[in-house]
């Protein structure tokens, strides 16, 4: 890409981002906000109106001269697929370019059976949901693919994910892609959930944070100043692999005392089967490690002593780990995403933001919010979704870092 396209691209990304968060909007209150001339600007958005993703809605009232025509985004112009493959559950959704979820389905989990076979499945899958929401496939730019880390993004694979077992090198992204015949972007789920919340707007105002995204594991994106930090290989903020205990136990990982082993949903449903067994926790357990947390969380928000203890106990590893996180970062804004926080969620906003709010070493200059993803269990395909949406229109400024 030539500097001159590039200067293009980021002036039309640019116009873009703002006619999504502030439109309907006149093309002389776009050249004030984003610096660009009213030349550039009327050819941005020349272009814009012939790719059929903004649209003239009339004109606005009148300053004392001729008033001005209103522009907004046309968010059913483009869709894209977001898939996120966690341990008991594949999510799909479908978005539009304003970010709306506009259908999704959620099936079982890859569970022990081979990738060869889940890329069958998952390809019958996105090929119903096309079907059954009655698509235009020439809307459907892409498709975006959230998997739990460490990932490798370059190949599109993944290597040593505890809940894939066997899945290690195998070439996820191209094989969903060749099946689907639909261009497929890859990332790690916590930094996929960290993009789908700047995306919609929900860290305005907040230019560096990070997202926690709890599954079957503990990840997190993070944003500095605006920017998604990668990493060398994208395999940033595994926050549920920092040691929380230098003589704790030993993780699959190898690594010892991993905050997942103390604070992961397997941690605390492991915990639960032992109260469960002694007596002092009356909880049916399935075995299914996703239910059975949703279960533990839902007592302990119901009143239950012991449930709530392990919660709590989970929140509290959690939250010192951020209080590190956090000293390293200065981050203004935690945002926790991921089906793990649907039932006791509310408990780890309060407890994350004490415990913040008494350890981080920054106290007395910043607080540090904590708040509840707007995406729910979609958070990682959602951001899934929006991967393929920002690297087709770059609708917004969010950029990629390395600092390698």
């Amino acid at each position: 890409m030539t500097e001159k396209t590039r200067r293009r691209a980021s002036s039309k990304g640019k116009t873009l981002d703002l006619i999504r968060s502030a439109g309907p909007i006149s093309r002389v209150e776009l050249a004030e906000l984003t610096g660009l001339t009213q030349a550039t600007i009327s050819t941005v958005v020349r272009e814009l109106l012939a790719d059929g993703v903004i649209s003239e809605t009339g004109r606005g009232e009148s300053t004392g001269g001729k008033p001005r025509m209103r522009l907004e985004i046309n968010p059913a112009s483009r869709l894209a697929i977001g898939v996120h493959v966690g341990q008991d559950y594949i999510t799909y959704v479908v978005a539009d370019l304003g970010g709306t979820v506009v259908g999704r389905t959620r099936v079982d989990g890859p569970g022990d059976a081979s990738p060869i076979t889940i890329v069958g499945r998952m390809s019958d899958d996105i090929e119903s949901l096309i079907i059954g929401l009655d698509l235009d496939r020439a809307s459907i730019v892409g498709m975006g693919l959230a998997i739990p880390g460490p990932v490798d993004r370059e190949n599109g694979t993944v290597r040593g994910v505890p809940s894939l077992a066997g899945w290690s090198d195998f070439p996820i992204r191209k094989a969903l892609a060749t099946s689907t015949g639909l261009q497929c972007e890859f990332d790690n789920d916590a930094t996929a959930a960290a993009i789908g919340e700047y995306w919609l707007g929900a860290t305005e105002g907040y230019g560096t944070y990070a997202s926690v995204y709890m599954g079957s594991g503990i990840g997190s994106g993070i944003v500095i100043d605006g920017t998604i930090y990668h990493g060398v290989s994208s395999n940033v903020g595994e926050i549920g692999h920092t040691s929380v205990d230098a003589r704790g136990l030993v993780c699959p990982c190898g690594n010892i005392g991993c905050l997942e082993m103390y604070a992961g949903p397997r941690a605390v449903v492991e915990k639960a089967a032992d109260a469960v067994a002694n007596g002092t926790l009356d909880i049916p357990l399935t075995g299914r490690i996703s239910v059975d947390f949703a279960a533990i969380g839902s007592a302990a928000e119901k009143g239950d002593g012991a449930a709530r203890a392990l919660i709590e106990e989970s929140a509290e590893y959690l939250a010192s780990a951020l209080v590190s996180m956090v000293n390293l970062l200065d981050l203004q804004l935690i945002v926790l995403a991921g089906s793990a926080f649907a039932t006791a969620g509310s408990t780890y906003v309060q407890i994350i933001s004490r415990i913040l709010a008494e350890r981080t070493l920054a106290r007395g200059i910043h607080g540090v919010e904590v708040r509840m993803s707007v995406n729910g269990n979609d958070a990682a395909a959602l951001g899934a979704a929006t991967l393929v949406l920002q690297d087709r229109l770059s609708p917004r400024s969010l950029r990629s870092v390395t600092f390698a």
